[in-house]
C-alpha cells in the first residue's frame, strides 16, 4: 500500500505527530474505531406502481453492492421500491443516523429510472438529485462536516445513445488517451454549506445508462471490480477512473461512460490507507466475491 501503517492508528492524526504532516493532511481521516462504524445507505427502485417499467436485472446490482460495501466495512441502510417522496424521506432519517457521529464516510447509492437532474420513485415521480446533497451537506448533517460523501447513482440521464461515428482518419496522432465529534463540528466561524461530496453517475448527461435482465448494469460489475481489487492502493477519484477505463477497454454496442459529478473532495479519500489493513483484508477479512469483467462485457439490452 502507498500509505503507511499509522494513519489508522486508534487516535486521529495531529499536526505534531508528523515532521512532514503537510502530505499526511491531504488525506482524510480513517482509524480502526471509524472503520468499525462506517454506515451507507442504498435505495433500489425495481418495481414501479407502471408493471412495464420495472427494472429486471437491478436485483444483481443491489446484491453486488451490498456484497462491496460489506467488504469495506459499511454497514447498510437498504430500501426498495420507495416513491419520490418516500425516497426523501429515507434521506433525512439517514441524515440523522446515529453512527455518522463516528464513521470516517458514507456511501450514498441510487438505483432507478432518471433523466436529467431526477431519478424516479417507484410512483414514477421525479426525485431531485440536488436534494441528496441537501440532505447530508453541512447545515443539516454536521455529523458528516469534513468527511467524505460518496455518492453513485444508476439511472438514465436522457434519451440519447451516448455514440458518434468518427472518421479516423481525422483524428489527431496526438491524442492522449476521523476524529471524536467535537472535531469535525465547528464551534465558531462560517463553514462550506457543500463541501466532501463526491459524485459518480453511471452516464453522461443526456444519455442511456445500459442493464441486462440477466446480470445487471455493467456499471455496478465494474464498480465491485474495480473497487474490490483496489481500495488499498488507489483513492476514491482514481478508482472511479479506473471504472470508467473499464468502458473504454471492454466497449459494447451501446456506449456508456459513466463520470464524476459534483467533487468537493480536499483531500484524498482512501478507503483502507495504512498497510494493516490490507492484511486484515487478506487474512481474516470476509471473503470477496468478485465479478467477470468478461460476463460484464456481454451486451445490455435494457436502459437505466
Amino acid at each position: 500500500c502507498l500509505y503507511p501503517v499509522f494513519l489508522l492508528s486508534p487516535q486521529p492524526i495531529t499536526a505534531d505527530d508528523f515532521p512532514l504532516n503537510y502530505i499526511f493532511f491531504q488525506i482524510y481521516p480513517v482509524t480502526e474505531y471509524s472503520i468499525s462504524n462506517r454506515i451507507a445507505l442504498l435505495i433500489n427502485i425495481r418495481h414501479f406502481y407502471d408493471l412495464k417499467s420495472n427494472r429486471h436485472g437491478a436485483e444483481y446490482d443491489a446484491q453486488a453492492v451490498l456484497n462491496l460495501l460489506y467488504n469495506l466495512g459499511y454497514a447498510v441502510v437498504y430500501y426498495q421500491d420507495l416513491t419520490a417522496q418516500e425516497i426523501d424521506e429515507a434521506l433525512i432519517r439517514f441524515s440523522k443516523h446515529r453512527k455518522l457521529f463516528n464513521t470516517d464516510s458514507v456511501f450514498v447509492v441510487l438505483m432507478s429510472h432518471g433523466d436529467l437532474g431526477t431519478i424516479r420513485g417507484s410512483d414514477l415521480k421525479n426525485f431531485e438529485i440536488d436534494k441528496i446533497y441537501e440532505r447530508l451537506n453541512t447545515k443539516n448533517c454536521p455529523a458528516l462536516m469534513n468527511k467524505p460523501k460518496v455518492i453513485i447513482i444508476q439511472a438514465c440521464r436522457g434519451e440519447n445513445e451516448g455514440v458518434v461515428t468518427v472518421d479516423a482518419s481525422r483524428q489527431s496522432m496526438g491524442t492522449e488517451n476521523t476524529g471524536p465529534p467535537s472535531k469535525n463540528i465547528a464551534k465558531v466561524g462560517k463553514v462550506h454549506i457543500e463541501k466532501d461530496f463526491i459524485g459518480f453517475h453511471s452516464s453522461t448527461p443526456h444519455t442511456y445508462s445500459y442493464r441486462n435482465p440477466e446480470y445487471g448494469s455493467n456499471f455496478f460489475h465494474y464498480i465491485c471490480d474495480v473497487i474490490l481489487t483496489g481500495c488499498c492502493q488507489d483513492d476514491i477519484e482514481e478508482l472511479f477512473k479506473k471504472v470508467m477505463q473499464q468502458f473504454e477497454d471492454f466497449p459494447s454496442e451501446q456506449k456508456q461512460m459513466p463520470t464524476k459529478e459534483r467533487d468537493t473532495l480536499t483531500k484524498h479519500f482512501y478507503l483502507f490507507p495504512g498497510k494493516y489493513h490490507c492484511l486484515v483484508c487478506a487474512s481474516t477479512g470476509p471473503q470477496i466475491q468478485t465479478y467477470s469483467v468478461k460476463k460484464a462485457s456481454q451486451k445490455p439490452v435494457f436502459t437505466c
